[in-house]
């Protein structure tokens, strides 16, 4: 098992942070190239701000969606992990309790 820091962890919620802070930096992005396109009148002006603000805003918000996901998927199965421990334990509790002999009533 390798170690990895805390904010890395399964369990860490820090990764969803980060997926949606690069989200709304692309959704920054995309309305500052808005605001700069808004006053041009020619599509050839507005071109440059729509490629290199607008795509890359959207590429950052398709980026921190996925990280948003990832991390949510994994802190699910570290959970399922850990539920799954949980009833195997308690399975192995009813196991051992039902091989015990009964006293009986006389």
């Amino acid at each position: 098992m390798s170690r990895q820091p805390g904010w890395l962890r399964a369990s860490s919620p820090v990764p969803t942070y980060i997926g949606i802070a690069v989200a709304v930096a692309g959704f920054v992005l995309i309305v500052v190239a808005w605001a700069a396109v808004a006053g041009k009148t020619q599509v050839w002006e507005q071109v440059p701000y729509v490629v290199s603000a607008g795509i890359t805003g959207l590429g950052l918000i398709i980026v921190g969606v996925a990280i948003v996901n990832v991390a949510t998927r994994r802190r699910d199965a570290d959970e399922r992990s850990r539920e799954m421990e949980r009833l195997a334990n308690v399975m192995d509790e009813l196991k051992s309790a039902l091989r015990r002999p009964s006293p009986r009533k006389r």
